[in-house]
């Protein structure tokens, strides 16, 4: 392998800083995010929870809706 001369090391240098800069934040980014995972399995669990009441209200409003259809026809009214 030729050795690094000139222009040719101070970009070889601007890319392995570079390189470590990018590296660095990746790492960063990585340990802010495991802060966070325990408050967005709180949000993902609090928005399926509303999910679930909502269907079963609209399921129970739905059953309701044809129970007293039912109760309509059989009574003649």
């Amino acid at each position: 392998m030729a050795p690094v001369t000139g222009w040719s090391q101070t970009i070889h240098t601007r890319l392995l800083r570079l390189l470590a800069r990018a590296h660095r934040a990746a790492l960063e980014l990585h340990q802010r995010q495991e802060g966070l995972s325990a408050t967005e399995y709180v949000l993902v669990a609090a928005v399926v929870v509303a999910l679930v009441f909502a269907a079963v209200k609209l399921f129970f409003g739905a059953v309701a809706d044809k129970f007293s259809e039912l109760t309509r026809t059989v009574s003649g009214g």
